[in-house]
């Protein structure tokens, strides 16, 4: 079976500080539920921190794609759906940058089944 990861990206300019090893990020509840949701091919969360200045965010060119600071992901699988409210703060592990070794680590994961 080839690995698979369905991924939400999403960006900010506001990821701030981690607290108690995480940072702290608000995600709509209708996203929540969909990434909590048990399915086969793993579902991770990627939040973008973005630098303030726009211009900054990217540049592309035909040879490439430069995003701008860095990227950490998260996994929600297993948590409950949120019924009554609008946004839930999660957590996302200051350890989980978002890198090509995390992408093979989680595509291996994925293969194994199993991603933590």
């Amino acid at each position: 079976m080839r690995p698979a990861l369905d991924l939400q990206l999403k960006a900010t300019i506001n990821l701030g500080v981690p607290r108690n090893g995480a940072f702290q990020f608000r995600l709509p509840v209708k996203n929540h539920n969909l990434l909590c949701e048990n399915t086969q091919t793993p579902r991770i969360l990627v939040v973008l921190d973005l630098p303030r200045e726009e211009d900054r965010w990217m540049s592309v060119t035909r040879r490439e794609l430069v995003l701008r600071r860095s990227a950490f992901w998260a996994t929600l699988d297993g948590r409950d759906a949120i019924e009554n409210a609008d946004s839930i703060t999660v957590p996302i592990p200051e350890q989980n940058l978002f890198d090509v070794s995390a992408l093979q680590y989680l595509m291996e994961e994925s293969r194994k089944g199993r991603i933590q």
